[in-house]
């Protein structure tokens, strides 16, 4: 077994209060979780991805930092504790996410994983003209399952030509490739994502 920390990217990390000590995320924050973490031995730390709160008096997770981005600078201050970034997947085309999983691996030295998400909450992708229409729902672990393998492809041998029935990759090239296996989370609990997990993730 592996013990970690979800790291605060959100504002007032996940209590819906206005009775609670308010605060808002910073790299600061994050870096003093994450060093804390390292310090105390934890396996790993994992940063989610929101992309619109939920709004009421508690603003909750109406303020977030972006993973990625974060994870690298942690990643440059850290020397022992894996490190996972969220993939908004509706967000990023694979190749994308795959070569800055690459670069974070560089950065980290071979401590980064990816974790996946489909996307549920309509209003994170529909402000930014990205919601594929409610069909997506059944069909939204197909799609992850074609974009892991492009992941894949990339990550193990540099090129990609698959084709599938959302993305087509034509002698897509990524270079230089990771330093070592990047793992990969779900937390899917549908049927079809739980047999997703069973089928390419790592957790």
């Amino acid at each position: 077994m592996e013990c970690g920390v979800f790291l605060p990217i959100g504002n007032n990390g996940w209590l819906i209060s206005t009775t609670s000590p308010q605060y808002r995320p910073s790299f600061a924050l994050n870096r003093d979780v994450t060093l804390m973490a390292e310090r105390y031995g934890f396996d790993f730390a994992l940063s989610m991805i929101k992309l619109r709160g939920f709004g009421g008096p508690s603003e909750f997770w109406d303020h977030n930092l972006e993973s990625f981005t974060l994870m690298a600078g942690l990643a440059a201050v850290t020397s022992r504790i894996q490190l996972f970034a969220t993939a908004a997947t509706l967000t990023t085309p694979p190749a994308i996410a795959a070569r800055m999983a690459s670069t974070i691996d560089s950065i980290s030295h071979g401590r980064f994983g990816l974790n996946l998400i489909t996307g549920w909450q309509k209003p994170e992708y529909s402000q930014m003209g990205l919601w594929p229409g409610d069909e997506y729902f059944a069909h939204r672990y197909d799609y992850l399952a074609e974009y892991i393998e492009i992941l894949r492809d990339l990550w193990r041998t540099g090129v990609s030509d698959r084709r599938g029935r959302f993305f087509q990759m034509d002698d897509c090239r990524m270079s230089p490739r990771p330093s070592a296996d990047i793992k990969v989370i779900c937390a899917g609990q549908s049927g079809a994502g739980m047999a997703f997990s069973a089928n390419y993730a790592d957790y």
